[in-house]
């Protein structure tokens, strides 16, 4: 191996150029790794070699040197006229295609065979090895031969044997054989990052072992996969049925006749084992739409009310299988001005809030014993408390008459985060029950029932962006964004943050100096989007609205980890953090959600490497998802 480099800086210059942490640019300098890679690819000459990520070219020149025929695809702009001026000769003679675009997006089909063998072998920004695996392994011709440099925790999970597998592991597994050629030290690279790497070889499989399934049944393998992984420490037969519409005794019987013990962990299972047991789970999407919606087209009404319009009813003929299936999208407030007390109590608040794709996950399907069911799945919830799924229900049943149902209900959002996802969970569960049961009542009384429900439920009713005035129940839809919807980051504190001390905080008076400028901000926006706003238009505004909460202060007096957090973030991601309503949820809004992605890989690495500190030490939650489309008529979407 070369010579170990001293620890570089994020920033550090490699050859002339800035290494950009939000690419993961650390760029290989070692002969020997590189031969080692070269060697595992095993290129041949005048076979496609797809190189993603060249950089600068240090591995591209390998490549070139073996006769192969190379397509490289860079994103960074300013590496691409250093490439284009370094392989001038290989381009001219078309030996090397050199594609300007971001490998998760660009069209590879159009730059790769349609048939015969080709072969992918590069250093690829570690952020993207899991979205890219499934990119490359689903193309109708796939690769014959993956060799990756990538993170050493990375490469052990995928080439894991079975009892210590992941989602990643099966998904990968399934279609190559997994192996790791050689272990990486940090040293290989500069600037030097804080994890060690390994050159991963995948080997597509051919003949017995090859993957058969039809489109549709690796869609279902993969929902049942996922279900199994996401509560890996669980047993099947408790893990499944939190996550899919089954009931417990209905998920150890398909795993017998599967031959499978129903105490086995997910992890224990092989991608054959998968497959046995979804062959005796037959009806897991029965009823259910694969891009199943929450079918709601909303519009002002004449009286200033909420209209739900466009219900519609995708059920078989018998109702007893039917399953409707939603997502509970959660919310951000862009804003929130606290106008004035009410007599009521409550705070009249003027906010307006924008719903994002990521969100909770219901199943809702007639009760076959008779009396509700509400089982959880993720996030443990005390169903002997106030579960506002279970008053929604109560609810519902004073105006109209509700059959007994079950509903699976998959905690996505993190709890108590400011994010609205038990209110959107009630109104989910309020339009789950009358598409079910294809109940008759109208927009304006379903709005009431969901204002009696919580105060920001009828909030979940309407499309996004919205106007929320009152205590929250008074909705007033906005124009749809113009263009493409923004990407979010949404960044929770793992400590709790109750909002009954944030707002007895604001009525103490702890308030920010600048009183009245949250509402002016409130308003400005709530006008502008009245008339329509483009996603850019909003981006622009960004640095104004990390202000335009009047609960920031009294949160951070409640919550005195929230500030240096705060601050600790906005010195690591370079952009201006709201607070979502009274925390304790923080959030940044991105050109799209690919670079939301981004910064949270930026996050993930400066947590384990020490650069950011969690408040307390309890590692907070990181979504990267993006706003919300309104005005197509489908919501929810599952």
């Amino acid at each position: 191996m070369s010579p170990k480099y001293r620890q570089a800086s994020s920033r550090s210059r490699v050859d002339g150029h800035s290494a950009k942490k939000r690419l993961s640019q650390n760029f290989l300098h070692d002969l020997n790794v590189r031969d080692r890679i070269v060697q595992a690819g095993a290129p041949v000459k005048g076979e496609t070699v797809l190189e993603i990520g060249p950089g600068l070219g240090f591995l591209t020149e390998a490549l070139l040197a073996s006769g192969a025929n190379v397509v490289a695809v860079e994103l960074d702009d300013d590496l691409i006229p250093r490439l284009r001026q370094k392989f001038a000769s290989h381009l001219s003679t078309g030996q090397l295609s050199l594609v300007h675009g971001d490998a998760l997006t660009v069209d590879l089909a159009s730059h790769l065979p349609r048939s015969g063998s080709w072969r992918v072998i590069a250093n690829i920004p570690y952020h993207v090895t899991s979205p890219l695996l499934h990119r490359l392994l689903v193309l109708s011709t796939p690769p014959e031969r993956i060799v990756l440099l990538v993170q050493l925790e990375v490469a052990e999970r995928v080439a894991a044997a079975p009892g210590d597998w992941s989602y990643l592991t099966a998904f990968v597994q399934a279609r190559t054989a997994a192996s790791i050629v050689a272990r990486v030290p940090r040293e290989a690279f500069d600037p030097v990052p804080g994890v060690d790497s390994a050159i991963l070889l995948l080997e597509h499989r051919t003949g017995d072992g090859s993957f058969t399934l039809t489109p549709h049944d690796e869609e279902r393998l993969w929902r049942l996969v996922q279900a199994g992984f996401r509560e890996r420490r669980k047993k099947l037969r408790n893990a499944l049925p939190r996550a899919l519409p089954f009931l417990e005794t209905e998920i150890v019987a398909a795993l017998e006749r599967a031959r499978l013990s129903p105490d086995q962990r997910a992890q224990t299972l092989s991608v054959q084992d998968w497959i046995a047991l979804l062959a005796e789970l037959p009806e897991l999407d029965a009823g259910v739409p694969t891009r199943a919606a929450r079918a709601a087209t909303v519009r002002r009404s004449t009286g200033g009310g909420v209209e739900v319009r466009g219900r519609t009813t995708r059920r078989p003929r018998n109702l007893e299988h039917q399953t409707v299936e939603l997502v509970a999208h959660g919310k951000i407030n862009l804003t929130l001005a606290v106008v004035g007390k009410r007599p009521d109590g409550y705070h009249e608040l003027h906010s307006v809030v924008a719903q994002f794709e990521a969100g909770d996950r219901l199943y809702l399907r007639r009760a076959t014993e008779g009396v509700d069911s509400i089982r959880l799945a993720g996030v443990p919830f005390d169903l002997a408390g106030e579960n506002l799924c279970a008053v929604a229900l109560v609810a519902l049943r004073r105006v109209c008459e509700v059959p007994p149902v079950e509903i699976v209900l998959e905690k996505r959002l993190p709890v108590a985060a400011g994010l609205g996802g038990g209110s959107s969970d009630a109104a989910a569960t309020l339009l789950g029950v009358i598409e079910l049961f294809d109940l008759e009542i109208d927009d304006e009384t379903l709005n009431d029932v969901a204002a009696q429900v919580g105060s920001d439920v009828p909030l979940f009713l309407v499309d996004s962006p919205a106007l929320m005035e009152g205590r929250g129940e008074s909705v007033t839809p906005l124009a749809p964004w113009r263009g493409e919807p923004l990407g979010v980051l949404l960044i929770t504190p793992g400590l709790p943050l109750r909002t009954p001390d944030v707002f007895a905080a604001f009525a103490a008076g702890l308030r920010g100096s600048a009183q009245g400028a949250a509402l002016v901000s409130s308003q400005h926006l709530a006008a502008e989007l009245a008339v329509g706003l483009s996603g850019e238009g909003l981006l622009q505004r960004a640095a104004a609205l990390a202000s335009a909460n009047d609960l920031v202060t009294p949160a951070r007096a409640v919550a005195p980890w929230l500030r240096p957090f705060d601050h600790a973030l906005r010195r690591l991601l370079g952009r201006p953090l709201s607070l979502s309503g009274s925390g304790p949820t923080l959030f940044l809004l991105y050109p799209s959600q690919r670079e939301a992605e981004e910064g949270a890989t930026l996050i993930a690495n400066a947590l384990a490497s020490g650069e950011l500190v969690a408040p307390e030490g309890v590692r907070p939650s990181v979504i990267a998802t993006r706003l919300s489309a309104p005005g197509t008529g489908e919501r929810g979407e599952a």
